[in-house]
């Protein structure tokens, strides 16, 4: 396997779920209708790719350092290494829309508090209103907020999964998670109002929204999903690959995508089937969460997707962080035409240019802002950048 080709593909996933993100909240705003109806729904399926390719990346990245250096010192460097690689971006964006908020509309942000902290997620309302969504400009900052919580808990993933070297083990592991995952959201849809009611009764509307999305407690069975799948890369990278694994694997990997592609109309259909409403919840949840590690393993070790490895994919993967915060204040520049209700031809057109628009601009910030101020951070604090590919263990 090409190491470099690999770590490609994943900077190719990344581009590919930002551009998902971005289809999905552009389709609603650019046209009316039941197609962008459809269309918005990948956002959704988008969120959980990132989640998951974040937990498969940082496992990738830095679980050796906290199985092999002192405790104290592996923090240290992922901590350091994590805010540098998110804060500078995320505080320009969240002190220039406030700014613009105060100075321009005369709105204040009651919440800049816990957005500044990343910790809005966390939490399900501030005086009567879902947290996230104080807000409206920054709602969709959630996701970061999330991803901070994931920071906070992947120490401690690695140390529970330090001593875990057999295959067999990892798989079994993997598959009590998905249960888990199954379990959790059974018991957030059966018994999560009530328990909202007692946290947070000045919530009346948008709390089981925020338990069941916005908040990262539904969320942490992907994020480990991504780590046992990465775990499961490593133990096997170095083994020979048989041609009935292979051909297994492929089935695997297509099954995984097709179900993948199936989600967005079955979320678009749940509203419609009122009866069927939490039967499609969980099966795309655990299509989600079962498919993208699929997907994963698949790209990685199996060399399916080379595609994803493009220079232009590449490129785009690199902005990727930039292109989720960015795109929500650059959906004007893609409204052209004179139709308020535009064909599907013409929708694809404008949500070709909504993507084209926000990669180009993010590349700008990503060059100016998001890799400079990485660096220097890394620097101030003597810190070292992870190295891409770690070596797989055999057997």
């Amino acid at each position: 396997m090409n190491d470099q080709r690999f770590i490609g593909s994943l900077t190719g996933l990344r581009f590919v779920a930002a551009a998902t993100v971005v289809v999905g909240h552009g389709a609603p705003s650019l046209a009316r209708g039941a197609l962008p109806e459809l269309i918005a729904q990948v956002s959704s399926i988008g969120m959980t790719m990132f989640f998951v390719l974040s937990g498969f990346v940082l496992w990738l990245n830095y679980a050796k350092r906290f199985q092999s250096q002192s405790l104290r010192s592996a923090l240290r460097e992922f901590m350091i290494a994590r805010l540098a690689r998110l804060y500078p971006m995320y505080v320009v964006v969240v002190l220039s829309i406030v700014t613009f908020l105060m100075i321009v509309r005369g709105v204040s942000a009651p919440s800049l508090g816990f957005i500044l902290t990343m910790t809005q997620a966390w939490f399900p309302v501030q005086n009567g209103t879902m947290l996230v969504a104080v807000v409206p400009p920054l709602q969709h900052l959630w996701s970061i907020s999330v991803e901070l919580f994931f920071y906070l808990l992947f120490p401690f993933v690695c140390l529970l999964f330090s001593g875990v070297d057999k295959l067999r083990t990892m798989i079994w592991i993997a598959l009590a998670n998905i249960l888990l995952f199954a379990m959790t959201i059974i018991a957030f849809f059966t018994w999560g109002e009530r328990v909202l009611q007692v946290i947070a009764p000045s919530l009346q509307h948008g709390g089981m929204q925020w338990l069941t999305y916005y908040s990262p407690f539904l969320h942490l069975s992907q994020f480990v999903a991504g780590c046992l799948a990465a775990m499961i890369y490593q133990n096997r990278a170095e083994a020979a690959i048989g041609s009935t694994e292979r051909s297994g694997v492929a089935i695997m990997f297509y099954s995984a995508a097709a179900g993948l592609a199936c989600s967005p109309v079955l979320l678009f259909l749940e509203p419609r089937l009122p009866g069927w409403s939490f039967s499609i919840e969980l099966a795309v949840c655990l299509l989600e969460i079962v498919g993208f590690s699929v997907v994963f393993l698949g790209t990685s070790r199996y060399g399916h997707g080379r595609w994803l490895s493009s220079r232009a994919l590449v490129i785009g993967g690199e902005c990727s962080y930039s292109i989720y915060l960015l795109h929500p204040f650059l959906i004007r520049l893609a409204m052209l035409g004179k139709s308020e209700d535009p064909g599907a031809l013409e929708l694809m057109l404008r949500l070709g240019l909504f993507v084209a628009i926000a990669t180009a601009v993010a590349w700008v910030t990503y060059a100016l802002i998001e890799a400079p101020s990485r660096s220097w951070l890394r620097k101030a604090f003597r810190t070292r950048p992870p190295r891409e590919v770690l070596h797989p263990k055999s057997g």
